[in-house]
């Protein structure tokens, strides 16, 4: 794993997941949709030893005629809603809902695509990093909002993550960017115990 030219290349063989997420990201890009990929599958793709069973993906608003775009290019490359019919997904996301994407067929694993809901959301898909993996390339959010997002998440599982993620990237991380997100999560007293352990 080394950063170079504002990205994040990592030198593994991509896994299935890995897999899922570059070609789901790629039907985005292709179809014009702004995206970032969060939470907790960044630490799996950084290499922190757990399970996981969805992808977490926002986008930025789209209007009918590019969701319709993005259906097409996702039941062609053998995709389909797995809560719901991908006819719908326009319908869904535009009612403030999360889409579930699997391979025809399956549940899991999936990417959860949502539009971009809250202030946090928004500074995701604003504030990014390009991933390089298997000569194919992604964008996740900023690691220091996904850090201090994971302390506010609460559960135990995502304060492994934000340790992980901090203990993995400390050297890298640029320091008062992370502050400034914690500060503005309210979550000072998690922070400073991530720090001491």
């Amino acid at each position: 794993m080394e950063f170079r030219d504002d990205a994040l290349i990592l030198d593994k063989p991509p896994n299935g997941l890995d897999e899922l997420v570059l070609d789901v990201t790629g039907i985005l890009d292709r179809v014009g949709i702004e995206y970032v990929v969060v939470s907790g599958y960044v630490a799996v793709l950084l290499g922190r030893a757990r399970a996981t069973e969805d992808i977490d993906v926002i986008t930025d608003r789209f209007d009918e005629s590019t969701a319709d775009d993005l259906v097409d290019g996702l039941q062609d490359a053998g995709y389909w809603g797995s809560a719901m019919s991908l006819d719908r997904l326009y319908e869904t996301l535009s009612d403030g809902l999360p889409v579930r994407i699997a391979e025809e067929g399956h549940r899991v694993p999936s990417v959860e695509c949502k539009f971009a809901a809250d202030e946090y959301d928004k500074a995701s898909l604003h504030d990014t990093l390009a991933v390089r993996l298997g000569g194919e390339e992604f964008v996740i959010g900023s690691l220091e909002l996904q850090i201090a997002y994971k302390l506010d998440m609460g559960a135990e599982r995502d304060y492994e993550d934000a340790l992980y993620l901090h203990e993995l990237l400390e050297p890298t991380l640029n320091t008062s960017k992370l502050e400034s997100y914690v500060e503005r999560l309210g979550v000072e007293a998690e922070y400073d115990e991530l720090k001491r352990t």
